[in-house]
């Protein structure tokens, strides 16, 4: 013996409703077979549950099936809710850590394309220096990074999407520039980044913050500009950024120094030990298709 969804719907109308009428109205049945369902349910289950009164009322068997019946109802009814959630992605939440120059050029036109197709997930996109994204991706603070890929990536699934190429620049506001500078000259300025690294953990051959007699550690890129601009300090900047940011036009690459370039892989990666939720597999897509193309 079982109870069918349909006699428990049927019953616990008429409990809630505490007449056949008003239930039959619920259910979408006639008064009649409302009627009959009760009684092959006290059939079946051998006792009576309801006392035919105006109102109707609940026998001692009746209330305890009416118990039963209403948590099966509302757990089904929390378990579709949740169903129709996940499907329109309204429990679906990403985080990304990305570096200062892609989310200037980038995030908005991403996370919009991203909102379109998940207009009800829960997007969350942290501007972070290029080391600490790795450090956040690996610790499980967000769970995707976009931006130049670091020495050590073994860890990482990554992603390729376009090179990048960061030159050293001055503005020639600095009261030290000149047409051909020379590397005490470069010394005496400082040189301003977004992070620190950790020695073993340099990308480059060249420990390029060794040969700066100061440096400042500054997060914020449009502060970062602020200060080259006023001729305060010196910058790593993207050849892209310089292209597209007028402010910065007539900032100079100090291309005579053989230190001034570098060249950056840029991409997403995700910890090797996880499998990127749909939500993340969706925004990689969206960077492929973008971001490539920009490459």
């Amino acid at each position: 013996m079982r109870l069918e969804s349909s006699e428990m719907r049927i019953f616990h109308a008429v409990a809630r409703f505490g007449g056949f009428r008003a239930a039959a109205a619920d259910v979408s049945l006639s008064q009649s077979a409302v009627s009959q369902a009760i009684k092959q349910l006290e059939t079946k289950l051998d006792q009576a549950l309801v006392v035919r009164d105006r109102p109707i009322r609940l026998t001692r068997a009746g209330r305890r099936l009416y118990r039963y019946v209403d948590d099966q109802l509302q757990r089904e009814h929390a378990l579709l809710a949740e169903m129709e959630r996940l499907a329109h992605g309204r429990d679906q939440q990403l985080s990304v850590g990305i570096d200062s120059t892609t989310n200037r050029f980038a995030g908005a036109d991403l996370i919009a394309a991203l909102a379109g197709r998940w207009p009800e997930a829960r997007l969350r996109l942290v501007e972070q220096p290029s080391r600490a994204i790795v450090s956040a991706v690996l610790s499980g603070e967000v769970e995707l990074g976009l931006g130049p890929f670091q020495t050590r990536m073994d860890r990482f699934e990554c992603w390729p999407l376009y090179e990048e190429e960061r030159l050293l620049m001055i503005s020639p506001t600095h009261p030290l520039h000149r047409p051909r500078m020379t590397l005490a000259d470069v010394e005496r300025i400082p040189l301003v980044v977004s992070s620190l690294d950790e020695p073993d953990q340099r990308p480059y051959q060249d420990k390029l913050r060794d040969r700066f007699r100061m440096i400042w550690q500054i997060s914020s890129l449009n502060v970062r500009l602020d200060l080259i601009d006023r001729g305060l300090a010196v910058g790593y900047l993207s050849t892209e950024m310089a292209r597209q940011l007028p402010r910065i036009r007539h900032f100079r690459a100090l291309r005579e120094f053989e230190f001034a370039r570098i060249e950056r892989q840029v991409g997403l990666f995700h910890r090797r030990d996880r499998d990127p939720s749909a939500l993340a597999r969706d925004f990689i897509a969206l960077c492929q298709q973008r971001l490539e193309r920009a490459g």
